[in-house]
């Protein structure tokens, strides 16, 4: 039997536009704090467990300008799989907080999502940034239905960002769908969608590594 001894918290990044996991232990200190940095050194959350044990995570969000604070008790985060973390002004996803593997899964699905945010500037990139995050989102809800179908019958399917386009891969046979992600009423057509039908075109299946 594995016990799991931690939680994990994966946040974008709202200045590099990459994600980033954190790992944290359930018996850090009564009213410690810990500071989430990406690899860059940009600072993503502040983490606090109160002498009540509960756990209180604040983001502080660039795009609304203000501070995100989510509270979780620890009976809640020893049974928790996975939950997304949203801005509690325009609703889009700021990162996820449960259990390591689940995150994990989630993020073989989305895991480029924002890599070509890297070069942009900093207005473009928070304005493409929030169009990305509820692009990915959306389409991960209905991956998580059932509704995106590959004629192979395989249900391994991978999303990459490649501009302003979600392209979503069978990782069996490397048939694809182009979907457009980069405006406002790309998201209203997202939202019009159930089901998400691959093409038969093929493309090279590369191997997924999230090591």
């Amino acid at each position: 039997m594995i016990v799991q001894t931690g939680f994990s918290v994966a946040l974008y990044c709202q200045r590099c536009g990459k994600i980033h996991v954190h790992d944290v232990p359930y018996f850090i200190g009564s009213a410690d704090k810990i500071i989430f940095y990406c690899k860059f050194k940009h600072e993503q959350a502040t983490l606090i467990r109160t002498k009540s044990h509960f756990f209180r995570l604040r983001i502080p969000c660039v795009v609304c300008n203000s501070v995100h604070e989510a509270v979780f008790s620890l009976h809640q985060l020893m049974r928790m799989k996975v939950e997304k973390i949203y801005c509690a002004k325009d609703f889009f996803e700021l990162g996820y907080i449960g259990k390591r593997q689940e995150i994990k899964e989630i993020l073989m699905f989305n895991r480029q999502g924002f890599e070509i945010l890297e070069h942009e500037n900093h207005g473009e990139k928070i304005e493409k940034q929030q169009i990305l995050l509820e692009a990915i989102n959306r389409i991960h809800d209905i991956a998580e239905a059932g509704g995106i179908i590959c004629p192979c019958g395989s249900k391994a399917i991978e999303a990459d960002v490649l501009g302003s386009a979600v392209r979503l891969t069978c990782c069996h046979c490397g048939n694809y769908e182009l979907l457009a992600a980069g405006r406002e009423r790309d998201l209203d057509e997202l939202d019009k969608l159930v089901v998400i039908d691959l093409l038969q075109r093929s493309l090279q299946v590369k191997n997924i590594d999230l090591d």
